[in-house]
This record gives structure tokens, C-alpha cells and sequence, in this order.
């Protein structure tokens, strides 16, 4: 796998872990949310059943009171009030003889809660800070409560409190003084609008504890659930887009190894043509090299050789051995594969490619005309784009050779703008067919029958060209001939 698969897939890692990150935060926040709101529903569930219950009591009061009070039967839950004896009529007798004693709201209030304490879960306590009847003297909570009401104009106040390991909450309300309480407190100094007191209401939480509690599981456990299948739904995502990734991977490698494929092909097609070259390259050196053994062998002969004789034959043959061998190297750097790339002069690597192809073409009769302008190194495969300029000057020679031009010629003109390197090598071989400029770059599309060509050169080179170099490759037909146009650029 080459690096730019690594990286994708190291950019997907690092996205899904980001998503992974982001998912389960706002999943954490929104189960917080949503249990502080429970929390919140609980505590606002609770407060709502206490002051409730306040209000049945003040409006069981507030009917007492619109009577005047209400007489019953005494009994020993319900004797005369002491607390009373000043109030007129508090005892009556009916007609018939039955004794009836008067029960004031605060009273028959106060039988109430203490008779049916805690039936609907509250319990609920008449007090004051100036008291009538000591029984309703308050605890430390609803004096503090009681206070607050005197002191800061508050009518009610609540608290959430644990006693005896229980919770409660405990809720008091304000009662505020009216025209038909001066009846019984009016001695007590109180006026219209004063706060007399106030009634408590405690409530033990158990119960909205234990709902809580359910519902949070609850919560929790959809929660867990909807993690899960956002976990899962991100898990095949991520195993899809990586699946994905390794299809274009490998697709991308078959690819890469077909075109290599096609370049080896391409370039063993060349080999034959290359041979060809070294036969026409290695021709004069062999031919002067043989001329100077003969000197050596006939000198011999005739008893004239000499020191200076031998040094003189000796470096001929050796330059044109230098020459032999450059010749190798150039051939051998011809099928030598790029492993990386160079800082290159691009009048550079034409030089190399002339090198291999210039004797062939000054046998063949072909004039090389060369115009450079080329000063900006470009950092290349140069072997790749070696191959491109042989296989274009190649078949511009077999097109002169099979088209018999006269004053045929080859002109290689490489200049450069601000952005690329443009090499331009135009021929007058009367130029390309119609139908088959269209197709040249095709694969496998030859116009040489399938004993003379295979049809990759072209192609091989735009690959080259536009996928190895990042540049483009274009032909067209000028006057009696062709042109080949590579831009290659700069960054």
C-alpha cells in the first residue's frame, strides 16, 4: 500500500474519532440534561403537591371562617376552647337541650390535620410567632420561616430537608390577616393585611424519590441503547468508507501495475530500436579501432614500431573505448527504471535523449535543429521523460523515413513561461491523418501493423506525461508536418 492510502486512512481514523468524541459528549450532555430535568420535575412535582395541599387548607379555613365559625358537639377531641372564653356565644344550648361549642377556622383546622395526618401523604401545622394556643407553638424550621415572612415581605418558603435519614420537604405559606379573623385575634393587636402566621406543610419524598429513580433508569437505559446503535451506525460507516478505500486502493495498484506492465512493454518494444542505434553508434569506433590494430599489426611487420608509436595507437583506441562505453551507459540509462526524483534541466534530458537517437538520425539523413531556452531545473523522473522524448522522436523518424521527405528535419524547441517548461518537437512529415490524430494516445492503437509496433509508446507517454509529471501532452498538424507539445510544471 502506498503512502497516500496510509494517510486516508489515517485522515479517516482521526475523523471518526473526532465524531466518536463529539457523539458520546452530546449523548453524555443530553442524558445529564434530561436527569437534571427529572431532578428538576421531581423537586417542582413535590412543591406542587405541598402547596396544593396549602390551598385545601386555606380554603377549608376560608370557609370556616365565612360561618363565623361552626358549632359541634363537645367531646374530648373537641371540648370547649379555653382560648375562646372571651368570645361571645362560644357555648350554646339548642331548643331541644344539646350543648354546642364553637369551633374557630384555626381550630377546626387544627382537628383536621391532626385527625387525618398524613392520609394524602402531607401533614400539615397552624403556627404563629404570636400565639392564641400554645399547641400551635412552632418548630425552629417555621419560626425561620415565620421570620422570613415578617422581615422580607416573603409569603411562602420552602426547603428540602433530611431528617431521621428521610428527605422532606418542608413548605410554609403565609396567612395573612382578614376582617373576619379580628373576631378571635383582633385582641392580639393584628390588622388588616398583617401576616398572623402560617401554615407548614412537610412531605416525605420517598415516593417521588422511587418515580425519580425509575424514570432515570429508564433514561439511562435508552440512552445506552441509542449509544449503542450510534456506535454501531458509525462502526459500519467507518468500515464501509474504509472498505471503499481499499477497493480504490487496489484498484489504484492493478492500475499501477498494468501501467508499469505497459511501460515495460513499451520500453522492451523499444529495445529492438535500441539495438538498432547501437549498431549505428558503435559502427565508426569499431571501424577506427580495427584501422588502428592493423597500424599496430603492420608496423609490427615491418619492424617500425616505436615507443611514441605505441602511445599514440594506444590512446586512440582507449578514446574510442571511452566511447564505446559512454554509448553503454547512455543505453543502459535508457532502460534503467526511476526510483526518484532529480533536479534536472530539461535541455538536459533532451541532450541524453539525442545522444541515444542523433547517430541514427544523421544516418538516416535527418537534421536535428535544437533552440533552448531552458535555465529552471524542474525536480522529475528524467528516465520517464527520456522515454517520452525517444518514443516522439522515434516515430517522427519512421514517419519521415515512410513519407521519403526530402530535406527531412527534426526542430526541438524548449522554452519556458512563469508557470511550466514547454518542449515543442515538430517534424515535416506531411503531417497526421485525421482519424488518426484523434485515437493516437489510445492503447493498443497502432497505424504500424502488429510486426512493427504495439501501440503503448504514445500512450505510455501521456501517462507519463500527466500522471508521473503532472503536466499535459497535445498534438497537432502544422504546415507539412506534426507537432508535439509537453508542458510540465514548475511547482
Amino acid at each position: 500500500m502506498h503512502e497516500h492510502y496510509n494517510l486516508k486512512i489515517e485522515k479517516l481514523n482521526n475523523y471518526y474519532i473526532k465524531i466518536f468524541a463529539i457523539v458520546s459528549v452530546v449523548i453524555f450532555l443530553s442524558l445529564s440534561f434530561s436527569i437534571y430535568n427529572e431532578y428538576q420535575h421531581r423537586k417542582d412535582s413535590v412543591l406542587e403537591h405541598a402547596k396544593n395541599s396549602f390551598i385545601k387548607d386555606l380554603m377549608f379555613r376560608k370557609w370556616v371562617s365565612s360561618h363565623g365559625g361552626v358549632y359541634v358537639f363537645p367531646t374530648k377531641e373537641t371540648p370547649p376552647n379555653p382560648y375562646l372564653k372571651d368570645i361571645e356565644n362560644r357555648d350554646l344550648v339548642t331548643t331541644d337541650g344539646q350543648r354546642l361549642t364553637l369551633m374557630n377556622p384555626a381550630y377546626t383546622l387544627r382537628e383536621l390535620m391532626n385527625k387525618f395526618e398524613g392520609m394524602y401523604g402531607a401533614k400539615g401545622h397552624i403556627t404563629s410567632l404570636n400565639l392564641l394556643n400554645p399547641n400551635n407553638k412552632p418548630s425552629e424550621w417555621e419560626k425561620k420561616a415565620l421570620k422570613k415572612f415578617e422581615d422580607n415581605g416573603e409569603l411562602d418558603y420552602y426547603e428540602f430537608l433530611t431528617k431521621d435519614n428521610k428527605e422532606y420537604i418542608y413548605y410554609m405559606h403565609a396567612l395573612i390577616t382578614k376582617k373576619s379573623c379580628l373576631k378571635c385575634h383582633g385582641k392580639q393587636g393584628y390588622k388588616v393585611g398583617d401576616v398572623r402566621g402560617g401554615i407548614s406543610i412537610n412531605i416525605p419524598m420517598d415516593k417521588y424519590n422511587n418515580n425519580f429513580y425509575k424514570t432515570v433508569k429508564k433514561i439511562v437505559f435508552i440512552y445506552i441503547i441509542f449509544y449503542f446503535l450510534s456506535i454501531l451506525g458509525l462502526y459500519y460507516t467507518y468500515r464501509t468508507l474504509k472498505e471503499s478505500i481499499i477497493t480504490q486502493e487496489r484498484l489504484y495498484v492493478e492500475n499501477q501495475r498494468k501501467e508499469e506492465i505497459m511501460l515495460a512493454q513499451s520500453r522492451n518494444a523499444a529495445m529492438g530500436e535500441m539495438i538498432s542505434m547501437i549498431a549505428h553508434q558503435w559502427r565508426q569506433p569499431i571501424s577506427v579501432i580495427a584501422m588502428w590494430a592493423n597500424n599496430i599489426e603492420a608496423d609490427v611487420d615491418m619492424e617500425e614500431l616505436n615507443e611514441d608509436d605505441c602511445k599514440d595507437y594506444a590512446s586512440n583506441i582507449l578514446a574510442q573505448t571511452q566511447h564505446l562505453s559512454k554509448t553503454i551507459d547512455d543505453f543502459k540509462n535508457f532502460f534503467r527504471p526511476d526510483k526518484s526524483k532529480e533536479d534536472i534541466l530539461i535541455k538536459d534530458v533532451m541532450e541524453d535523449c539525442l545522444s541515444v537517437v542523433e547517430k541514427s538520425l544523421q544516418n538516416n539523413n535527418i537534421k536535428i535543429i535544437k533552440n533552448y531556452d531552458n535555465s529552471t531545473e524542474l525536480n522529475i523522473y528524467s528516465r520517464e521523460l527520456l522515454q517520452v522524448y525517444i518514443n516522439i522522436i522515434k516515430n517522427a523518424k519512421e514517419a519521415l523515413l515512410e513519407n521519403g521527405v526530402k530535406d527531412a528535419q527534426i526542430v526541438i524547441d524548449i522554452y519556458e513561461n512563469k508557470d511550466s517548461v514547454i518542449t515543442e518537437i515538430k517534424d515535416n512529415a506531411l503531417g497526421i491523418k485525421d482519424d488518426v490524430i484523434v485515437k493516437i494516445f489510445d492503447p493498443y492503437f497502432t497505424t504500424k501493423g502488429v510486426k512493427s509496433g504495439t501501440g503503448l509508446g504514445l500512450y505510455m507517454s501521456k501517462t507519463i506525461i500527466e500522471k508521473h509529471l503532472n503536466g499535459e501532452i497535445e498534438v497537432e498538424n502544422i504546415d507539412n508536418g506534426s507537432c508535439f507539445r509537453i508542458i510540465i510544471p514548475k511547482v
